[in-house]
């Protein structure tokens, strides 16, 4: 066999060889590759979660729990934060969609707004979990985390005791639209304005669960409603704006707010918020993604899964601080 002859059968050789070995030729699995073909113990599922807004310190909570649980159970989440804007959590769950995930959790920025993500989601054949809010389109898989109406309610009851069933409330609402907004409102209304014909909603605003935007909204309230006696926030960072305003006009208005953020606990602490409704935002984001690896493995659960709501106040907040 001539030179020629030799040097292209070593050639076809290391062709073959090449084409044998697992991977020859083909670039690295991602982190995010779920690993699954060889099913192998170490097999990794990748999990999108579309976030409501990662400026809220409580929804940063929420996905630094999930973050948690997702660490200890070998999952990769692609987390992305929808900026409270329902365009964008539209888009990011299209992107989710069609990067074939193998589950999704979404946090939802719009409780009608996002009824066309659940139907993609669920037409794709993606698991879906609905975490701490959740959509009018009931399609998803499983809905993790509380009823907003019991924040609302607790919330009334412990307002009607401080107030002694008398006065005038304003009320600072969630970004209008949201599960949350609705629901704890409606609460509200039933256990505090519907009981208490004495007590009186003077005014309302929505501040987007933003803490600047709800110190500027009762800066101006002050001015125009001297009259007001307390302030209920629908959840901890407006309360806390709101009690800033509050503090530097020398007011004594009394101040609550829902979640049971660390700011809020400690101003209950201190006696300066009079009390706030705890969510236990760590649980929920914790079992969020087991509930997402149990769908995806092909297990059951229930259409709901609820954690009850806890009032905070001055008498058991060390149970709560960290």
């Amino acid at each position: 066999m001539n030179r020629s002859a030799w040097k292209n059968r070593i050639l076809g050789l290391l062709v073959i060889l090449c084409i044998s070995l697992a991977g020859c030729g083909n670039p690295p699995q991602s982190e995010g590759g779920t690993g699954k073909e060889g099913g192998g113990s170490d097999a990794k599922y990748r999990i999108g979660v579309a976030a409501q807004g990662l400026s809220h310190e409580f929804i940063k909570a929420l996905v630094e729990a999930m973050q948690d649980k997702a660490k200890e159970l070998n999952v990769e989440l692609l987390v992305m934060d929808s900026q409270d804007k329902i365009e964008t959590q539209l888009s990011q769950v299209d992107n989710l969609v069609t990067q074939k995930v193998d589950a999704v959790i979404l946090n939802t920025v719009d409780f009608v707004g996002l009824g066309p993500a659940v139907d993609q989601v669920k037409g794709a054949g993606i698991p879906l979990v609905e975490v701490i809010t959740f959509t009018k389109n009931e399609n998803y898989d499983v809905f993790v985390g509380t009823d907003p109406k019991q924040s609302g309610i607790f919330m009334g009851e412990m307002l009607a005791e401080v107030l002694g069933g008398k006065g005038n409330v304003a009320l600072l609402q969630g970004q209008i639209g949201h599960s949350a907004e609705i629901t704890r409102g409606q609460g509200l209304q039933e256990a505090l304005f519907d009981k208490y014909p004495d007590i009186k909603l003077i005014t309302q605003q929505t501040a987007n669960w933003n803490r600047d935007e709800a110190m500027r909204i009762t800066e101006d309230w002050l001015q125009r409603f001297p009259e007001i006696d307390a302030i209920a926030a629908q959840n901890d960072e407006m309360a806390m704006g709101a009690l800033q305003a509050v503090e530097a006009a020398g007011k004594d208005i009394v101040v609550m707010g829902i979640d049971g953020i660390p700011d809020a606990l400690k101003a209950v602490k201190e006696g300066r918020l009079a009390a706030t409704v705890l969510d236990n935002v760590t649980a929920e984001g914790k079992r969020a993604v087991e509930v997402a690896v149990g769908l995806i493995k092909g297990e059951k659960f229930e259409k709901k899964e609820l954690i009850d709501y806890v009032p905070v106040t001055a008498k058991n907040v060390d149970e709560y601080l960290k």
